[in-house]
């Protein structure tokens, strides 16, 4: 826990700091570090699911070819049917967020978890509307955002409310692990203050993707490799995922990589929820 609160702490004053002397550039390294750093957390999910489902020989090529459907099948919303991709992959990122966030304390959280989970989402947006808008203009047409972000605005004040209560409570009353509930807090300053794709990267990285691998560290330890090939083979197919998409957006605006780069995660998502629920319960853990 205290590696991960270093971790939270250490991207939040970065990312902060960058904010302040040099703003054009805050949001850039925020999204090479969610691109970078946050997709291939995934990639022990070939291992995760021939662990949980494979009974045959045939098992490991049935368990590629649906997790490649689900990829393709999902950007390709996005891609194709942005307003209905983009709906569709923020309810499976706010459901995976949630568990995620539920299964983050002992006992499990089930009222903070879902909480925190949906807020990891809604807060970056809601509490940034404008510079949202602009990320979001792929998928989203400003007539349509413009007739929300009042409503967006009013849920993520109350909803950030509730959680900052609910947080400082957990902590004077040492309800969960101290360390989870001030990874939280941090989380909820970063997603307040800075930017959206920074607010969201501290806690993406710093959270999201260090919880799963860790995960995946105690589950495939007694191997004794620190960085499998296949890890190391897979984190680099998926970014290089990002490479096609240059054909059809523009990379030198951040906006228009945003979109691509959310095409892509959208798209491995899909089958990584699958693929991670009720992890920890399946196997044992």
């Amino acid at each position: 826990m205290k590696n991960g609160t270093l971790l939270v702490l250490s991207l939040f004053v970065a990312l902060a700091a960058c904010w302040l002397i040099v703003p054009a550039s805050c949001e850039w390294i925020a999204l090479a570090l969610m691109v970078c750093a946050g997709i291939p957390h995934g990639s022990f999910d070939l291992r995760v699911a021939e662990a949980k489902w494979r009974r045959s020989p045939s098992s490991r090529k049935m368990i590629v070819t649906a997790y490649l459907g689900g990829v393709f099948g999902m950007t390709g919303l996005c891609v194709f049917f942005p307003l209905l991709g983009i709906s569709l992959f923020l309810l499976i990122s706010a459901l995976h967020f949630s568990e995620g966030e539920i299964n983050a304390t002992t006992p499990p959280s089930s009222l903070i978890g879902p909480a925190f989970g949906v807020s990891a989402i809604l807060l970056p947006i809601g509490l940034h509307t404008d510079e949202a808008q602009n990320y979001m203009g792929y998928f989203v047409s400003q007539d349509i955002f413009a007739s929300i972000s009042a409503h967006l605005q009013t849920v993520a004040h109350v909803v950030a409310t509730i959680v900052a209560i609910s947080l400082l409570i957990s902590l004077q009353q040492r309800r969960y692990d101290s360390a989870e509930s001030l990874q939280r807090l941090l989380c909820l300053v970063a997603w307040v203050i800075l930017p959206p794709l920074a607010g969201f990267t501290v806690w993406f990285i710093g959270r999201h993707s260090r919880q799963h691998l860790e995960l995946c560290r105690e589950m495939f330890s007694s191997r004794g490799i620190r960085i499998p090939l296949d890890f190391a083979v897979i984190s680099a197919l998926a970014l290089l995922g990002l490479l096609p998409f240059a054909l059809y957006f523009d990379f030198s605006r951040i906006e228009e990589l945003f979109a691509a780069s959310l095409c892509l995660i959208a798209g491995l998502t899909l089958p990584h929820m699958v693929v991670s629920h009720r992890m920890r319960e399946s196997l044992d853990l």
